[in-house]
């Protein structure tokens, strides 16, 4: 795959979204203890990142998706007290193992896709606190219990339920509510909408 196929296979779907979408990522990134601290919900983790990249993988952008999780891992880990490259490495991993299951997973719909975003929150805890007890001898193990991490995942699936829809119109999709992807469409098959 050369690069002006990637070039055109970016601008096909969300091309003109994507810098919108990475300058919204980025504004979250920098602003987020400040939202949650102004708003008092420190203990929660409302996380956007998770849900602009289950949105790209569902428009079949995995190579947006992966340099947005690798771009906004490394500024989550500039602007983090922990390791560097920890963020950057637990979203890129987990967004390349969702883009290796995509034949298995359904991203057409608005629902499971919000699903997907919760397993998401969830996988990413996952993995910080392995790393974190793996890598450092007992210092900066973060502080949050499993029940905020399971609402956190709840919150942040709810969230993405809306702004799905919203990238949707924005978009100028003919099907707003539906993700319409060829999702997993890996082996030449047709889609059916």
């Amino acid at each position: 795959m050369g690069v002006g196929v990637l070039i055109q296979h970016g601008r096909a779907d969300v091309g003109f979204l994507f810098p919108s979408l990475c300058v919204i990522t980025g504004a979250f990134v920098i602003l987020r203890g400040s939202i949650s601290h102004l708003v008092g919900i420190e203990w929660l983790d409302i996380d956007l990142i998770p849900i602009v990249l289950v949105y790209l993988l569902g428009k079949d952008q995995e190579v947006q998706a992966e340099s947005l999780a690798f771009g906004a891992g490394v500024l989550t880990d500039i602007l983090a007290p922990c390791q560097f490259g920890l963020f950057a490495l637990t979203y890129s991993a987990i967004t390349l193992g969702m883009n290796r299951c995509r034949q298995f997973l359904d991203f057409n719909n608005i629902k499971t896709s919000a699903l997907f975003v919760a397993g998401y929150m969830l996988a990413k805890w996952a993995f910080v606190w392995a790393a974190l007890r793996l890598f450092t001898p007992g210092q900066l193990i973060p502080s949050i219990s499993l029940v905020s991490i399971f609402v956190s995942a709840v919150m942040t699936s709810l969230l993405a339920m809306a702004l799905f829809y919203f990238l949707d119109l924005a978009r100028g999709g003919a099907h707003a509510g539906t993700l319409t992807a060829i999702s997993g469409d890996t082996h030449g098959r047709a889609s059916r909408l």
